[in-house]
């Protein structure tokens, strides 16, 4: 399993609206509110082609900061990942718009996710 890309970053918050309103006044972040798919109401934009995410705090969804990586193949890369030894923290998850996700503990047990969309 190859990482095509660095394909977001998010940020776990208690208070997600605080949190953007910070990145908006601070480093001009375009994070606007949106809510989509299954994903719970958050705030997101993109930059330099990186798509950058506030979400609420929650013990899954790893954090405070997640990178986030691009895979081709979400099943295949999870696969490989577990016969590696590497546990498997959020089995892939169907985010609804052809976007899927999962999540995985590396050795310092930083929860890292993976991400496919069926448009590529």
């Amino acid at each position: 399993m190859t990482a095509i890309h660095l394909s977001a970053l998010t940020l776990q918050s208690n208070d997600p609206a605080r949190l953007a309103g910070f990145y908006r006044r601070a480093l001009g972040l375009p994070l606007q509110a949106t809510r989509h798919g299954t994903v719970q109401e958050h705030f997101e934009g993109i930059l330099g082609g990186v798509h950058f995410a506030v979400l609420r705090a929650h013990a899954r969804l790893g954090g405070p900061i997640v990178p986030v990586f691009r895979v081709a193949d979400l099943e295949a890369a999870t696969a490989a990942l577990r016969a590696g030894g590497v546990e498997i923290v959020l089995k892939p998850l169907d985010l609804g718009e052809g976007k899927r996700v999962a999540a995985f503990a590396d050795p310092d047990g930083n929860v890292v996710r993976l991400f496919s969309s069926a448009g590529g």
